[in-house]
């Protein structure tokens, strides 16, 4: 039977036990974006502490009428762009800028996150084994140079990625077997799937950037440099900006002046129907980029009144002094993804549950959370942000009241047989016995544990190595005064294991994540007190996108994301063997090796290390959003068990504001800066 557009998936439900966890209301892209390590917070530690209360999304006074039109905005970003290339660029700061030029088929609603029309108008499925999407484009669009938006714009957009497969976008086009000019009278275009997806709304509709044939026909989308092919106006696309100036390691500029944009999508009937919101905009004329290349840099900067906004939170230690200082505020929000450390599956000993459960029980979460950033994040738990509760395995099968504090989300809680230090001899017996925490209730490491939420298992009932405890061999062990015993897998020490090196753990320059550095630096202390012998090694942001994201080189790095969406489609994309490079069979011809594109799924989960994909997939071609939603809490918490990410934290977001020049900014939204940046640019403007 034929579903028109609009399921509300719980979303009214969802938001209000959001709202009473975190005190943020919910907005969301369709699209993830990579960011650095979790430490937008703090750079000195103070005893403030924060609270977070109730708050809905105010109410924005005035029409498009009585605002007033100009201005610039300063935007800074503490690290630089990976590429103008929409296809290829995958952090956040990438998509600030991109996501002002390129739209896409659907919008989601920032108040009660429905999917709602955007590019495309209207749409509906005919639910079989392979559906049929029928939809409706926007009349009137134009491309920001001014060329007419045709239908064979969206052909050609589909086309051009389901042959192509560029690596963000295959979970997209995976699923389309064709698109083509519907032959009923009553829809624009026909789109066949080859199996039922439960995102078809915001995924298979709204997660392709629209591209313009008449500048990407025939280019070879890797190689493609939109700035330079057009370097005085940028990529093309559909939104209010042209990017106008491209220098990644200093500066860049949006200028907002496509007046189709204008007449068209910004004025559109969902936007208006909404206290909150104020159709026509943005009503400023441009957006000024500056990279500073320091968290710490772009602090001063908001502080010396460089910069109007930037991206993340303002630091623990500064907050006081924003709150104090006329003409600047704080926005509140939570992040829309989550701070984590990756694990590469592919590499002995990081196969094994069970070692990788070893190793987070010594993570100090009360160092991080409650220390370094000062409570202003949440302990980490799922690969699902609060702030998008629906798929949370807490949400779903726990009360209300115990979402984030549910004894099965504290798993894998620092063991301590003191404050602050490690309870070694308790996690060397988990080890050596084989155990893991595989879902079942019980004591581990002498912590009890409740068993899991869903009745969910873990990929693994024990450990897949035998480990013991013997002399201390490694240089960086011997070089550590409480490391009386060294780690063996099988017989062997884990240099013996990994080529001759200790396990690496990728980090930040300290220089820019003091804090960050500061825990990663405990943690590993802490392993090699357990006989677990690591080392550190720093990378700026852009070269650990590389190495973990093309190459796959890497044992352990820390890294977020951002702009993850309501629905629990992003754990498909992270952690589906579908998005894997299968580097194990790189001289075998596999069909799954694909070293040149960018892959979410960098730790190889689902190929090496455990596995949820099978309910990865059903979750996905789920119709029903409430079984969706179960199916997806389960698979995540396998996820938990299996241990591929260690979620160290979601962000309390305190997104600093220049009011002294601005107004009209939304409260309550997720990740103001980032995944409801569009809501606040159409909404900020100039004060009289």
């Amino acid at each position: 039977m034929p579903h028109r557009r609009n399921r509300t998936d719980d979303t009214n439900d969802s938001r209000r036990k959001f709202l009473k966890a975190s005190g943020a209301g919910a907005v969301a892209l369709s699209l993830a974006g990579c960011s650095g390590g979790g430490d937008d917070t703090t750079t000195e530690e103070t005893t403030e502490e924060t609270t977070t209360t109730e708050t809905e999304p105010n109410t924005v006074t005035g029409s498009a009428d009585d605002i007033p039109e100009g201005g610039t905005l300063t935007y800074g970003m503490s690290s630089k762009p990976d590429s103008s290339n929409v296809l290829v660029g995958s952090s956040v700061y990438s998509g600030v800028p991109l996501y002002r030029i390129y739209e896409f088929g659907t919008a989601l609603d920032p108040i009660t996150n429905e999917v709602k029309p955007w590019v495309f108008s209207d749409w509906t499925i005919e639910e079989s084994d392979k559906p049929d999407l029928y939809f409706n484009m926007q009349k009137g669009l134009k491309w920001n140079d001014g060329e007419d938006f045709t239908k064979e714009d969206v052909l050609f957009t589909y086309r051009y990625c389901m042959e192509n497969k560029p690596g963000q976008y295959t979970d997209v086009v995976e699923p389309i077997e064709k698109i083509e000019e519907s032959s009923k009278s009553d829809w624009d275009f026909h789109l066949k799937l080859n199996k039922p997806i439960g995102y078809w709304e915001s995924n298979t509709l709204g997660g392709l950037p629209l591209l313009p044939k008449h500048k990407w026909e025939g280019k070879d989308y890797k190689k493609y440099d939109p700035m330079k092919a057009n370097p005085d106006n940028g990529p093309v696309g559909l939104g209010p900006g042209r990017l106008t100036k491209y220098q990644p390691d200093t500066s860049m500029q949006v200028v907002l002046d496509n007046e189709h944009y204008y007449d068209t999508l910004s004025t559109l009937d969902w936007r208006e129907e909404h206290d909150q919101l104020i159709a026509g905009g943005p009503f400023i004329d441009k957006i000024n980029f500056k990279i500073y290349g320091s968290k710490t840099a772009l602090t001063q900067a908001f502080l010396k009144g460089e910069v109007d906004t930037h991206y993340g939170s303002m630091k623990t230690s500064k907050l006081s002094k924003v709150k104090e200082t006329d003409g600047m505020s704080l926005i509140n929000g939570l992040g829309s993804g989550f701070s984590y450390f990756g694990f590469n599956g592919r590499r002995k000993p990081l196969d094994d549950v069970a070692f990788k459960q070893a190793m987070t029980f010594v993570f100090d979460e009360y160092f991080w959370v409650e220390r370094l950033l000062q409570n202003n994040a949440i302990k980490g738990d799922f690969a699902q942000t609060p702030g998008y509760p629906a798929p949370r395995p807490d949400y779903q099968f726990a009360s209300e009241d115990e979402m984030m504090t549910h004894p099965a989300t504290n798993a894998f809680d620092f063991r301590s047989a003191e404050a602050a230090v490690p309870d070694v001899e308790a996690i060397r017996k988990f080890l050596s016995e084989g155990k893991v925490i595989d879902g079942s209730s019980g004591t581990y490491a002498g912590k009890d544990y409740p068993g899991s939420l869903s009745g969910i298992k873990a990929s693994q009932s024990e450990a897949k190595y035998d480990y013991s405890f013997g002399e201390v061999k490694s240089s960086v062990l011997k070089d550590h005064q409480s490391a009386d015993k060294e780690i063996r897998v099988g017989g062997k020490t884990i240099p013996e294991v990994m080529d001759g090196d200790p396990i690496t753990i990728f980090i930040d320059p300290p220089k820019n994540t003091p804090k960050e550095a500061k825990a990663i630096q405990r943690w590993a202390d802490n392993l090699k007190s357990l006989g677990i012998p690591v080392k550190t090694q720093t990378l700026s942001f852009n070269t650990m996108l590389s190495k973990v994201y093309q190459q796959e080189d890497f044992d352990i790095y820390p890294m977020g994301w951002g702009g993850t969406g309501p629905f629990g489609s992003s754990a498909y994309a992270f952690f589906h063997s579908d998005n894997a490079d299968d580097l194990s069979k790189k001289d075998h011809g596999s069909d799954k090796q694909n070293a040149e594109a960018t892959l979410y799924n960098s730790t190889g989960y689902g190929l090496a290390g455990g596995s949820a994909d099978e309910l990865l997939s059903k979750a996905r071609t789920e119709l029903d959003p409430k079984k969706r939603n179960k199916l997806s809490a389960k698979a995540l918490e396998r996820i938990y068990l299996d241990m591929p990410y260690f979620i160290m934290d979601y962000e309390k977001m305190r997104w600093p504001v220049n009011t002294a020049k601005f107004t009209g900014f939304v409260e309550g939204l997720v990740d103001p800066p980032y995944a409801s940046f569009s809501t606040q640019l159409n909404n900020m403007h100039l004060k009289e």
